[in-house]
């Protein structure tokens, strides 16, 4: 791509031309991922400038600003959520034009993101894990599923809830099923490691690293898949990647394409949609993610958050498996129905106080002469009229649950 060309002043700066400046200078320490988004959101601004007929970034105005932001709320196919990431990357781009001197003073703080309540910020799009607990166990008794390459992408995809570009990632090495003496380790596990500089970046990179533990049955299936369905190929830098095509690494789009694939339910079940699965033409690859329940990536991802805290998993625990804060997970992930919080509640506290039922059982059997003398005293007391009141209120309540 031949070089940008800079204006004389950088508020001659074109909007178009502006805003690919921007996206090539967070280029040098952001994810693909993160670039791919930014690009994605403020294109409909720099359409709206076009249209507008806007061609200096410095003849944008606070009013001009409150323009495209009416614009963003008025158009139907925008829902809170894409608003709001859409008008915040907008805020992002003013402030780096600001700080480059392309306004009088800054405009960034014209931008109103919205504030969405927890309800607007949900992501409720998952793949559900009913269905998904259903369709892995039908592709783990299947001959002609298990172990393929659809398979073993979304065993790894809904089991550690790692971001798809993470999974590409992956190297041979970095699936440990018997681990050393040395090793804290006790099962088979997978090692996520950023290596940007080879190709293979993570989202938070070093941050992003961590052996994330994996079950017997998941390994068996990887054993499976790379024993007999695995191209023995390695990447441009020389690694063995974990999930391979004929030219060497699976890329993020392949592995993307296996999720399409792997969520259909027709795979086991007939066509919800009243189609032929065998003439549908979203059974083939190139059109899969055009089917209505075929999940990506990252709804896999959510229902697989999901389903971990439903399992009683801690989001500190669930944090560390899945590359994601605590506080994202507690706002976008841990919304469970009255009856799975009424379940978990259950996990964590029916145990405890049925032991302490259970101990006080115990305790009176050891004592029963005491509790007869202790019977007959009360008798006697409530007689006269003298039952001692002073325990009444001691400032003890009762557990909550």
């Amino acid at each position: 791509m031949a070089e940008l060309k800079l204006p004389e002043e950088p508020g001659d700066f074109n909007p178009t031309a502006a805003g690919e400046y921007w996206i090539n200078k967070r280029k040098i320490d952001h994810t693909d991922n993160t670039i791919h988004s930014n690009r994605k959101d403020l294109a409909p601004f720099l359409g709206w400038c076009v249209e507008h007929e806007i061609e200096r970034v410095g003849d944008l105005t606070e009013w001009t600003i409150e323009q495209y932001e009416q614009y963003a709320h008025a158009r139907d196919d925008w829902g809170a959520v894409t608003i709001k990431n859409k008008l915040q990357t907008l805020k992002q781009f003013l402030e780096f034009l600001g700080e480059k001197g392309a306004f009088d003073g800054y405009l960034h703080p014209a931008v109103t993101v919205p504030d969405l309540d927890r309800s607007q910020e949900v992501n409720t799009e998952k793949w559900d894990k009913t269905d998904a607990l259903q369709q892995i166990r039908f592709m783990r008794d299947s001959p002609k599923w298990y172990g393929t390459f659809e398979h073993a992408v979304i065993e790894v995809a809904w089991f550690t809830a790692r971001r798809v570009q993470a999974i590409s990632g992956l190297d041979l090495a970095d699936y440990v099923r018997e681990p050393d003496d040395d090793d804290p380790a006790d099962g088979p596990y997978l090692d996520f490691n950023h290596r940007g500089d080879q190709g293979t970046r993570l989202k938070n990179e070093l941050d992003s690293e961590d052996p994330v533990e994996i079950s017997e049955d998941v390994a068996d299936v990887l054993d499976y898949h790379i024993a007999r369905e695995r191209n023995d190929k390695r990447d441009e830098n020389g690694r063995e990647p974990l999930f391979t095509t004929r030219q060497g690494r699976a890329s993020i789009g392949k592995i993307r394409g296996a999720t399409y694939i792997a969520t259909q339910p027709c795979i086991r079940v007939a066509c919800p949609h009243g189609e032929n699965a065998k003439k549908c033409d979203f059974r083939k690859r190139d059109h899969a993610s055009k089917c209505p329940s075929s999940r990506s990536p990252h709804r896999i991802r959510t229902g697989s958050i999901q389903w971990q805290l439903d399992q009683g998993i801690a989001p500190e625990d669930v944090s560390d498996r899945v590359d994601a804060s605590v506080e994202t997970i507690r706002r976008h992930y841990d919304v469970p129905d009255d009856r799975a919080k009424m379940e978990n509640r259950r996990r964590k506290y029916t145990g405890v106080l049925e032991d302490s039922i259970n101990d006080a059982e115990e305790s009176a059997d050891q004592t029963p002469s005491q509790e007869e003398d202790s019977n007959e005293e009360t008798s006697e007391e409530a007689d006269s009229g003298e039952l001692d009141e002073s325990n009444e209120d001691d400032g003890s309540t009762p557990p909550t649950v």
